[in-house]
C-alpha cells in the first residue's frame, strides 16, 4: 500500500514525489516502467500540469526518472535498486519472452483508449448510449434465481446458449450443432486457442492487406509468418494468393474478415469467395472467417458468409456480442467441424476451464427472448445516423485532404488522405490536442496514408469537436509547410 502523505499542508509537488517513489520502493514499478502522462497524473492528483513537470523534474534530477524523447518518462536504472526492495530486473527477464509485447503505437493507444478526457474517433466500441443496458439486466434479473454456483463446465460453453446459436446460424445456412460451437471470451481468445491448438511454427498466416491482425502479436509471437494478400479492382486476389503458396511450400492458413473488414470497412463479394474457396478446395487450406461485424449492416442485409457458402468443412467461423452488446460481456464463439472444437475446448479447459457462466445463460435469454434482434434493429438505426453523421463533417471539414468510400455496415470509416499530409504527424498532434485517431500503418507492414476513424465510440458533439481539430492541425501543418519553403 502507498504511503503518500495526504496532508493538505504538504506541498503538492511532494505529494507527487513521494506517490512515485513509494510505487518504486514498494516493488510495483520496476526499472524501465513507463509512467502515466503528464495530462493523467494531473488527473488523479486534482492538480495543473507544472505541478506534475515540477515533480518529474525532481524525481529526473536525483535519478530516480528518466526522460526518452519522444516517448515519455521512465523508471531510471540509476538508483531504482537503492530505492527499491525488489532486486530482480523484470523487464530484462521479459525481454525475450515467448509472447511478444505490443509496439509503441499499439500500447499508447490502449492506454489512450481509457482516457475519459480524450475524444475516442479511434476505439471499435460502441457509445454507452448505444448499449442495451436496460434490457440487459431484465434478462439477468429473468436468470438470477436460476443460476447456481456450480463446479466448471467441459469447457464448450453453456449447452442452451450454444443450442440457440446452432439454430441462428443454421437460419444463415451454416449447419452445425451445438457440439461444434465453442463459446470463448471473444473474437481474440478464439484466435489464441486457434494459433496455439491447430498451428506450427512456421505456418504462414495469409490474409488482406491491410488488416487488423497486424495490429496483434497472436500469430507472430508463436513463430508463424504473416503474409498481405492485396485488394485489385476491390476483389482479394486470389491468383495472388496461389502464386504465394505454390512458392512458400509450407503449411498455411488464410484468415478473412469479409464482411465489413477492419479497417476498411470491404466486403468481399459471392464471386470472389467462390474463388477463395476453389482455392481452399484445391490446396486443402483452411480458413478462419472472422464475422464479427456482421450483424452490423446498415444499407442492407450482409452477403451470404464463406462458411455458408463452404461444402467441404474448410472454415472456421467467429463470432461474438462485443460490437453488439457490450465488450465486458466477454461472449464469442467459434464454430466448425466437430473434431476441431473438440480440441480446441480440450485446450480451453487447459488455459482457464471455460468462460463465466452467469453472462452466457443471461445471453442465452437475451437471444430467446428477442431482445438481442430489437436492440439489433434500434443499433443500426442508430449506427446509421452516425455514419451518416460523421461522412458529412468528414466531407465538409477535410473533403480536400481525403479520399473514402461510404461503408455498408461496420463501425468505421477508412480514409486515404493526400501525400502532403502526415499522418504520423496528425496522430501524434491530434493527441496532444486530446483526440486518438487510428493511423493505418498500424494495420500493414508499411507506412501509408490511412486513418481509421470511428462513428460509434463518441457522442455526436465529440466527433464534430474532433473532426474540426483534425481540420486545424492540417491546416496548421499547411502553414508550417508554406513557412519552410521561404526560412
Amino acid at each position: 500500500m502507498a504511503r503518500t502523505n495526504n496532508n493538505e499542508n504538504f506541498p503538492q509537488y511532494l505529494r507527487v514525489m513521494t506517490h512515485i517513489q513509494d510505487k518504486i520502493r514498494d516493488g510495483e514499478w520496476t526499472y524501465g516502467k513507463k509512467l502515466p502522462s503528464q495530462r493523467a497524473l494531473a488527473e488523479e492528483f486534482n492538480v495543473n500540469r507544472t505541478t506534475i513537470v515540477h515533480a518529474l523534474e525532481e524525481l529526473k534530477a536525483s535519478g530516480i526518472l528518466e526522460s526518452k524523447p519522444g516517448s515519455g518518462t521512465y523508471v531510471s536504472n540509476q538508483n531504482w535498486s537503492d530505492i527499491s526492495n525488489q532486486v530482480i530486473d523484470w523487464d530484462t527477464i521479459s525481454q525475450y519472452s515467448f509472447h511478444a509485447g505490443s509496439p509503441r503505437t499499439i500500447r499508447k493507444i490502449n492506454d489512450l483508449e481509457t482516457d475519459a478526457t480524450m475524444i475516442q474517433l479511434g476505439k471499435g466500441e460502441l457509445h454507452s448510449s448505444l448499449f442495451p443496458t436496460k434490457t440487459f439486466r431484465e434478462s439477468i434479473a429473468n436468470v438470477s434465481e436460476s443460476f447456481h454456483l456450480s463446479g466448471y463446465d467441459d469447457g464448450k460453453g453453456d449447452f442452451h446458449l450454444r443450442e440457440v446459436l446452432s439454430f441462428r446460424l443454421q437460419e444463415q445456412g451454416i449447419h452445425y450443432s451445438s457440439s461444434s460451437i465453442l463459446i470463448v471470451s471473444g473474437a481474440l481468445q478464439a484466435l489464441q486457442l486457434i494459433s496455439m491448438g491447430l498451428l506450427q511454427q512456421g505456418t504462414y498466416v495469409y490474409l488482406e492487406q491491410p488488416s487488423y491482425i497486424y495490429s496483434l502479436q497472436v500469430f507472430r509471437s508463436l513463430g508463424m509468418h504473416l503474409k498481405g494478400i492485396p485488394y485489385v479492382s476491390g476483389e482479394l486476389d486470389v491468383r495472388y494468393l496461389e502464386n504465394q503458396i505454390r512458392a512458400n511450400k509450407k503449411p498455411s492458413m488464410l484468415y478473412l474478415n469479409p464482411t465489413f473488414q477492419n479497417p476498411t470497412t470491404k466486403t468481399m463479394s459471392w464471386k470472389n469467395k467462390q474463388e477463395v474457396l476453389t482455392l481452399a478446395n484445391a490446396y486443402q487450406l483452411p480458413i478462419i472467417e472472422d464475422d464479427i461485424y456482421r450483424d452490423i449492416w446498415l444499407d442492407r442485409e450482409a452477403e451470404p458468409s464463406l462458411a455458408s457458402m463452404d461444402d467441404g468443412d474448410h472454415v472456421l467461423r467467429i463470432g461474438s456480442f462485443s460490437k453488439t452488446v457490450a465488450p465486458s460481456l466477454r461472449i464469442g464463439w467459434i464454430a466448425g467441424p466437430e473434431d476441431v472444437i473438440q480440441k480446441l475446448g480440450d485446450l480451453r479447459m487447459q488455459t482457464d476451464y471455460g468462460s463465466s457462466a452467469l453472462p452466457q445463460i443471461a445471453m442465452h435469454d437475451f437471444l430467446v427472448s428477442g431482445k438481442y434482434d430489437e436492440h439489433l434493429s434500434f443499433l443500426r438505426k442508430q449506427v446509421l445516423k452516425r455514419r451518416d453523421f460523421m461522412v458529412q463533417l468528414v466531407s465538409l471539414h477535410l473533403g480536400d485532404w481525403v479520399e473514402w468510400e461510404v461503408p455498408e455496415g461496420g463501425m468505421f470509416l477508412w480514409l486515404t488522405f493526400s501525400s502532403d499530409v502526415n499522418v504520423k504527424k496528425l496522430f501524434t498532434e491530434a493527441i496532444r490536442r486530446g483526440v486518438l485517431i487510428n493511423p493505418g500503418y498500424i494495420y500493414s507492414p508499411y507506412n501509408n496514408q490511412n486513418v481509421r476513424l470511428s462513428y460509434v465510440s463518441s457522442s455526436f458533439q465529440k466527433i464534430e469537436a474532433g473532426i474540426i481539430i483534425l481540420r486545424e492541425i492540417i491546416k496548421a501543418m499547411e502553414r508550417s509547410n508554406y513557412r519552410s519553403c521561404f526560412s
